[in-house]
């Protein structure tokens, strides 16, 4: 029985590491955090991990299964132990090295962005067959819906237990209102329907430090938590959106490279536009539900506003 979850401190992992593994505890040091967990970097046999606590123990199977994906062109760490500590779940796992993404100035994004467009197409070819569904997948590598265009309009759904569950409520009570949700699923869901998506495995959280960078490399991807199935634009689509919180991302045009690179290889992309718009919207739209969760109105005006520039 798991004991009530607390906040771990860096002096909780350093003493939960010298009972785990026989480590000294000063060389223990906390690394970051996101919405879900705490993580702390550590050295075991001549190796640097790190350790990540937090309250859903899916997050860290999911990385678990990840790990099985990893390529020369998507370096996904090894998953070595899984386990209750401190009223929840802890994950050890390799550690990567490198700058995030989301923090290279424009300089860099130039030399980066060949080894991302390389990344992208790695997700794309990633050998997903032994799985089913679209969406979020489970502990078995399943996903719960039957096709694209389901996963896409669940967004709407606000469902009890579930993580986010209140935010339809909070966001029409909101200063936002709901009326441009709805008017955006529409559109979304028209193009769902019009524009089947293939199937690829897609990380879905690239920039929130997820993704580390060296000499113009993406040297690590983790964090799967929010990875689904679906059409691959959808992963170009979040750095797409995003775009305009990162000017040195913006300036470049990532669409357009990602089209003339796709061009290069011969990879046909039919629709593109319209399939990046419905990635788009639905990326809006979940990200409308997420604010109106958390109570952040500035960030939800601010999504509100980036998903008028996808509307028709």
């Amino acid at each position: 029985m798991l004991e009530p979850l607390r906040r771990v401190e860096l002096s909780d992992a350093q003493t939960f590491l010298e009972k785990r593994f026989g480590i000294d505890g000063d060389d223990v040091e906390y690394v970051d955090e996101g919405a879900w967990s705490r993580c702390f970097g550590f050295m075991l046999n001549g190796s640097e991990m790190v350790i990540r606590f937090g309250r859903h123990l899916d997050d860290f199977q999911r990385d678990r299964i990840a790990a099985r994906f990893a390529a020369r062109d998507l370096p996904i760490p090894q998953v070595i132990e899984i386990d209750e500590a401190f009223g929840a779940w802890y994950c050890v796992s390799t550690r990567g090295r490198g700058t995030p993404l989301e923090q290279l100035d424009a300089v860099h994004w130039v030399d980066v962005a060949p080894s991302v467009l390389t990344t992208l197409d790695a997700l794309r070819r990633a050998d997903i067959t032994a799985t089913t569904g679209y969406g979020p997948w489970n502990h078995a590598g399943n996903a719960p819906h039957g096709t694209w265009a389901d996963l896409l309009a669940d967004v709407t759904e606000d469902q009890p237990g579930s993580r986010t569950h209140g935010w339809k409520r909070l966001l029409s009570d909101s200063p936002q209102g709901d009326r441009s949700f709805n008017d955006a699923y529409v559109q979304m869901l028209a193009l769902a329907q019009a524009f089947p998506g293939p199937r690829s495995l897609v990380h879905n959280d690239l920039l929130n430090r997820n993704a580390l960078v060296t000499d113009g490399r993406v040297t690590s991807l983790f964090d799967w938590g929010c990875s689904i199935y679906g059409d691959f634009v959808y992963e170009l689509a979040t750095i797409v959106f995003w775009s305009p919180w990162y000017p040195a991302i913006e300036q470049l045009d990532i669409a357009t490279m990602a089209l003339d690179h796709y061009g290069d290889m011969g990879l046909d992309v039919p629709n593109f536009n319209d399939r990046l718009r419905c990635c788009a919207l639905h990326i809006g739209l979940e990200h409308l539900a997420y604010n109106a969760f958390l109570g952040d109105l500035e960030t939800l005006r601010l999504t509100n506003e980036r998903m008028t520039d996808f509307l028709a």
